[in-house]
């Protein structure tokens, strides 16, 4: 996984979940996936890619 995140200099938080614990729990079945929690708590799942203006238009919802 580190060799990846070098490979892409990927500079977003990345986690490693070698037991899948964190993947069981926000119900990720595979890579790539996002999750996105609002300031409620609510947990929202996205299964694939998202191009930067995708990924900025979600985040942006979360801090209106």
């Amino acid at each position: 996984m580190r060799a990846f995140v070098d490979r892409h200099s990927i500079t977003f938080p990345s986690v490693v979940d070698r037991p899948g614990a964190i993947f069981a729990e926000f119900g990720v079945p595979y890579q790539p996936a996002w999750v996105f929690i609002d300031a409620a708590g609510t947990a929202t799942r996205f299964q694939g890619s998202l191009a930067e203006d995708e990924l900025r238009e979600r985040l942006d919802t979360l801090i209106e």
